[in-house]
């Protein structure tokens, strides 16, 4: 019976010595599969990077790693096109594990220092039939170009943190990143969702997310001011983007005069990513006190320049809150009530911001009245009623005007009160302020009967008209001087 124990030990080891004939078989043929199939060799991952993005790549150098699984490669160059190349990466890791070999998974790309330039036509989806799906890239710090026209034009991206999942998994692809948005300059975060990846036409390929941008600088475009934050969402495709937000300014401030008041929009917007234009399907904004509804574009003219060409309209306004941040003057020379039409060009470029608007507007203003106390105080004096102290000297305007290079041309201004009407016609310049209007006075009564209103404004300039005609009730006069000193009467050649 002794013979029992010690037959049973020479089993067990002959059992372990099969087991571990068998895992050492495993192992060498596991080992001559990688070496022949190892997909993180230098010419297998050059090969997959240059079919993934249509380009030649360069290493500078290149070190596989096998526990865990992967590589890293330096100095990496991809290169499309003689001359700026499309993507230049410091430093490449890409990790996996044993079991995503053979599910054909990459569980880390992380690209450090990387520069790319973003082209839609360049990218397409590796035709090489072993793609490997990507569960998370990392590219913090990177800095993304989006190439314009000219290289003065371009738009640069820097994300100081960037997160994409599932690239490459044939499905959606989810992305957070926190960037610096160019134009205007501010913190934009940004997370969401694209794909499935169109592969004829990548543009349309479906896309959703949300947005915060923090106080962006206004004053990247030179003419204007201030700062402003935004929220919103969009979707779509990067070809067009349905963009629902609204926007928070403090100040929204004309550059020239340096006055501003506090902006506030909701929007709803299409945006075409892969040239920057963008339609404004409707805007509601509060500008101080004026409410203004709104719609336009903006994008690439005939003339190669990118413009904003916006059509307002305002039903309920201050005319002390439009005229403040175009004038020099610390506060409007009239108050009242506005309500106007208004069709808007802003051309791109560095010209003064007063200089290249155009615009197109009718108006009316309702019970409008002087800001200069000196001004009022003799309006409202002479105005007086028989038996008043002080007559309000109200009055209503409306008309159209035109602005371009800065002067305002007025083809069909009236001023309308109790006593009298006047009609002009003429130019104001707005870089220089001075007034240059012609017109008619028409009155109830020759003004040595009545002097109310504005005819009040003229009193004394066209006095000696009445003494010589005290019937006509019809006088031409003329408005020059300065917006803040202007001067009034009689127009010698009408």
């Amino acid at each position: 019976m002794v013979f029992l124990p010690t037959f049973a030990g020479h089993k067990a080891i002959r059992y372990v010595l099969i087991a571990g004939l068998i895992v050492l078989v495993v192992v060498v043929a596991a080992a001559v599969v990688i070496q022949r199939h190892w997909p993180f060799t230098e010419a297998e991952v050059r090969s997959d990077l240059g079919s993934a993005t249509s380009s030649q790549v360069r290493f500078g150098n290149f070190r596989t790693r096998y526990f865990p699984p992967g590589c890293v490669a330096e100095n990496v160059v991809f290169q499309q096109n003689p001359g700026t190349p499309l993507m230049e990466v410091r430093r490449l890791t890409v990790e996996t594990s044993f079991t995503g070999l053979l599910r054909h998974h990459v569980s880390l790309l992380r690209a450090e220092g990387l520069h790319g330039v973003l082209e839609f036509k360049g990218f397409r989806k590796n035709g090489s039939g072993h793609n490997a799906i990507i569960d998370k890239v990392v590219a913090d710090d990177a800095i993304l170009d989006i190439p314009r026209k000219s290289p003065q034009e371009k738009a640069q991206f820097v994300f100081h943190k960037f997160l994409m999942t599932n690239l490459n998994g044939g499905g959606v692809v989810t992305f957070d990143a926190l960037f610096e948005n160019p134009l205007p300059r501010g913190m934009l975060q940004a997370s969401g969702q694209f794909g499935p990846w169109n592969e004829g036409d990548p543009s349309a390929t479906p896309v959703q997310a949300k947005y915060s941008l923090e106080k962006a600088d206004l004053g990247v475009f030179h003419s204007i001011g201030g700062d402003l934050s935004s929220t919103g969402a969009w979707q779509g495709s990067f070809k067009q983007m349905r963009v629902e937000g609204s926007t928070h300014s403090p100040e929204f401030v004309v550059s020239k005069t340096g006055h501003g008041l506090p902006l506030d929009t909701d929007f709803q917007a299409e945006v075409d990513a892969t040239n920057g234009d963008v339609i404004i399907r409707t805007i509601k904004a509060r500008f101080g006190k004026d409410e203004i509804a709104g719609s336009g574009s903006i994008a690439r003219r005939d003339d190669g320049k990118r413009s904003a060409v916006v059509d307002l309209t305002c039903n309920k306004g201050r005319i002390e809150d439009t005229f403040h941040p175009f004038i020099h003057s610390p506060r409007s020379p009239l108050t009242g009530d506005v309500a106007f039409q208004m069709h808007v060009v802003i051309p791109s470029g560095h010209e003064a911001f007063l200089r290249k608007l155009e615009l197109t507007s009718t108006f009316k203003i309702q019970n409008a009245q002087f800001t200069k106390p000196e001004t009022q105080a003799r309006l409202s004096k002479i105005s007086a009623s028989p038996g008043e102290q002080q007559a309000h000297g109200l009055a209503d305007f409306e008309g159209n005007v035109s602005l371009r290079g800065g002067v305002a041309k007025f083809s069909n201004l009236s001023v309308h009160d109790d006593g009298a009407a006047a009609f002009f016609r003429g130019d104001y310049d707005l870089t220089d302020q001075k007034v240059n209007l012609h017109g008619r006075l028409k009155t109830e009564a020759s003004l040595a009967k009545t002097t109310q209103g504005i005819k009040s404004v003229f009193a004394k300039a066209i006095e000696p008209f009445f003494k010589k005609r005290p019937h006509e009730t019809v006088v031409p006069v003329h408005i020059g001087g300065t917006f803040s000193r202007p001067s009034f009467g009689l127009d010698v050649g009408g």
